[in-house]
């Protein structure tokens, strides 16, 4: 049995590429020994194109090699899971609550709904994980940066969204 056909697995490739690209590009270091990215908004995006199984694991694979190539291996396991879950809520959340068909008015509340949600769980997590790591003291001070992080990619996921959807694109 077929979980992906080929054409889904290809999606999904060059959206963990994308996440990949995002997240490396542009990386501001943070006080909990991490990074802030723009790599939220692929993350966003993996969810919504390819729904919530599929989004979410092309996010972790995409997530977990920018952690491995940027030396921050100490995240991986965390990030796997995070940002799987992270474009799995996302994902969830516009599969359950808009039609394709829908007009970008409808899905422009799903859309921060998710980020909302999606990004409390990354923040969250990363609280959570660093506070395992580093104490509470030190991932308290990461708070900030995980909500820039979230808020950022839901507004750098918007445009593309817009485009995406105007073309016709996340009906397919």
């Amino acid at each position: 049995m077929r979980i992906l056909n080929t054409k889904q697995l290809a999606a999904s490739g060059l959206m963990a590429a994308l996440v990949f690209v995002g997240t490396m590009i542009i990386q501001i270091p943070s006080p909990t020994r991490g990074y802030i990215h723009a790599g939220d908004s692929m993350v966003y995006l993996c969810g919504i194109i390819l729904g919530p199984v599929a989004g979410g694991l092309a996010a972790a694979i995409g997530s977990v090699l920018a952690d491995l190539f940027s030396g921050y291996g100490i995240y991986a396991p965390a990030t796997f899971f995070i940002k799987g879950l992270d474009a799995l809520i996302i994902g969830y959340c516009f599969s359950a609550l808009t039609q394709k068909s829908d007009p970008w008015d409808k899905k422009l509340p799903v859309l921060v709904l998710g980020v909302f949600l999606g990004g409390g769980i990354m923040i969250t997590g990363y609280l959570g994980y660093e506070t395992f790591l580093y104490g509470y003291a030190v991932a308290l001070a990461g708070v900030i940066g995980n909500i820039t992080q979230a808020v950022g990619g839901g507004v750098l996921a918007l445009p593309l969204f817009l485009i995406l959807d105007k073309m016709n694109i996340l009906e397919k």
